[in-house]
Formats: C-alpha cells, sequence, structure tokens
C-alpha cells in the first residue's frame, strides 16, 4: 500500500541569539491509511513540532530548512510535497481540518473561550464541507454524539469552561474528525486525563479510526499508550529519530540505550512499593549546545570513543542481541559491524 504521507529528512530551525537551533533534525518515516504510528520520546525532543511542521504551523521565527513531506490527497491524486506551500495560502488552508486534522495537547489553549463549541465545530464544517449553516450545526451536534458526549445538542451551546476536562477533549476530537480527515495528528491527546477517561478516549478514538479508515500519527511520552495503540514506533530523542520499528520489536527487543532507559523507568505492578525507579542518569542537552556526535552520549553507559561521530539510523543487523527484523533501525554504534560489541 502507497504511503499515506512520507517524510524524508525533515529539518526544522528556529534562529536564536546563540545561533541556529535545529529541533527536528532529519527526521524519516511515513504513515500507511489505516494505521497508527506513534512517536515517542522526552519532553522538548521534537514530537509536537514535527506534527505542526507537517501542518505548516511552526511558529515564528522558525522554518522548514531541508526535507519534505509528501501528501497523497483524497481522491486518489498525485502526492504533493507540503514544503514547497505557503503556509498561509489556500492550498494548505484547504488541507488543514479538512484532510489533515490536529488534536492538541491542551484543549484550553486551542479552543476559542468566546464562543461556544458547537459553533467552533460547525465553522470547519461550513468552511471545508460547503455545508449552509443549519447543516453545519447539525454535523456538530451529530459529531458530538459520536464521540460520546451526552445531551449533545445542550453541549453544543455551551463554552469551553462548561465542559470537564474529558468533554473538552472529546469535543477536540469531535471537531478533528468532523470532516473525516484522512490523517489525524494526536498531540498528547490524553495527558490531562484521569485513568478511566484515558481508557475511554483511547478506545474512541480506534473505534473512528476503523470507522473512518483514517492513518493516525499518535504522539506520547507513556509507553502504555504506545503499546495499546501503535502499529509503528518512533522514539525520537534530541531532534533526531534514534529508533524505529514494530511495537513487538522496540518492546521486547529495544536496541537503542535511549529506547532501553524509557522502558526500563516505566513502573511494573506488583514490584515492592520500596524498590527505586530506574532513571536514565543526566538531563536532556539544550539543543543550543548538543553534544558532539550521538546526542546522548554523555547520559550513555555503553559509549564509545567512536559515539563523537554522529551514526546512521539503519538496520541493526551487525550484532548478535539484535533484531532479526529488517524493518527494526536504530541510530547506535553498537549494532555496526566494525564498531559493535
Amino acid at each position: 500500500m502507497e504511503p499515506l504521507l512520507e517524510i524524508r529528512g525533515l529539518t526544522t530551525v528556529f534562529p536564536t541569539d546563540d545561533g541556529t537551533v535545529c529541533a527536528v533534525n532529519d527526521v524519516t518515516f511515513s504513515i500507511t491509511p489505516g494505521k497508527t504510528l506513534g512517536l515517542v520520546g522526552e519532553s522538548g525532543c521534537g514530537k509536537s513540532l514535527t506534527a505542526l511542521s507537517i501542518l505548516r504551523l511552526v511558529p515564528a521565527p522558525g522554518r522548514i530548512a531541508a526535507g519534505s513531506i509528501w501528501y497523497r490527497p483524497k481522491g486518489g491524486n498525485a502526492p504533493i510535497d507540503l514544503v514547497r506551500l505557503c503556509p498561509h495560502g489556500d492550498a494548505i488552508r484547504e488541507i488543514r481540518g479538512n484532510e489533515i486534522a490536529m488534536i492538541f495537547q491542551e484543549p484550553m489553549t486551542s479552543l476559542n473561550p468566546v464562543y461556544t463549541i458547537g459553533n467552533q465545530i460547525a465553522e470547519s464544517v461550513a468552511l471545508h464541507q460547503a455545508a449552509d449553516r443549519k447543516e453545519a450545526r447539525a454535523r456538530a451536534v451529530e459529531m458530538l454524539a459520536r464521540v460520546g458526549i451526552p445531551n449533545p445538542r445542550q453541549r453544543a451551546k455551551e463554552y469551553p469552561h462548561q465542559l470537564s476536562g474529558g468533554m473538552r477533549q472529546r469535543a477536540m476530537i469531535a471537531m478533528a474528525l468532523c470532516c473525516r480527515p484522512a490523517l489525524l495528528l494526536a498531540d498528547e491527546p490524553t495527558t490531562a486525563l484521569d485513568v478511566t477517561i484515558q481508557a475511554q478516549v483511547l478506545e474512541l478514538m480506534k473505534s473512528l479510526q476503523q470507522e473512518f479508515g483514517m492513518a493516525i500519527l499518535l504522539i506520547t511520552h507513556d509507553m502504555g499508550v504506545i503499546a495499546e495503540m501503535a502499529d509503528e514506533v518512533v522514539v525520537m530523542y534530541a531532534g533526531r529519530v534514534v529508533e524505529q520499528g514494530e511495537p513487538e520489536a522496540i518492546f521486547y527487543k529495544p536496541l537503542h540505550p535511549y529506547t532501553q532507559g524509557l522502558l526500563a523507568s516505566v513502573p511494573v505492578l506488583g514490584r515492592r512499593s520500596k524498590a527505586r525507579l530506574v532513571a536514565i542518569p543526566g538531563t536532556v542537552p539544550r539543543l543550543q549546545r548538543l553534544p558532539q556526535g550521538c546526542a546522548f552520549r554523555p547520559r550513555c553507559s555503553r559509549r564509545m570513543p567512536v559515539c563523537v561521530e554522529m551514526p546512521e539510523l539503519e538496520g541493526a543487523s551487525g550484532a548478535a542481541d539484535a533484531s532479526p527484523n529488517a524493518d527494526h533501525k536504530v541510530r547506535c554504534w553498537l549494532y555496526d559491524h566494525q564498531h559493535g560489541r
């Protein structure tokens, strides 16, 4: 199956007084229709900015400095490079919300406090679907009902502050899906929710994905959510992809020391309550002053002299403990034929 979205060498930079900051550095991955790709990493590793780059919403003075974002529009048309579109032009506005939608991390910063929930959803329908006011309003109420909000007609007349956190998140999902997009960018969609609401939201996203046949780019730092949702996993650190593969390979055969540290730090049910949690030593480096070579080198217990050079992201077939899966890739010298051990 042809990829719905294919990112090649995406690099997004920000000019600062200390020099140019490369927040997204040479990122490459693709998303297949109907599948979920999980983007994992610590805060500040470039996950959200990757999604914003896809929609050409990089905040000024940031810009896409290199790479391409090939998207295959609805109707089987030829792929287009979103990087070549003007971020303020009509072409990208036709795609935002209509073909590629986004659930933002915090609903209260994304919903307009002076407009009702129904008006905000109906506006998207009227803009992209050429629907009149009455039809758009009916579609808004229908979508609120589809995402499990009780009494949707009444809730459509309410303002964001009148809804609970879980309802606001559901309203954001309704707004994102009202035009039945081909790709949904979900940026930490369950971070601020309690466990029961989180499970409901994830189940809702899975059911709507099956119904609409859409692809999902799921951004999170929660490995449990990734295990539940993802068909493929991309692990990022300091703006770069450090490991990529199927969930089974990532969870049961993690290769990069950073991925191993992330999984080791997840609390385990049944572990003695007085046992100390595993923590990755050190802190995430500042993007203005990244170490030479592998950015994880100062925190890595398995570093080697060659780590002062940047390894490539490639199949890890050069070491005995590597995964046999050819699609499992890692950016680490440990799995290089010459330097691995």
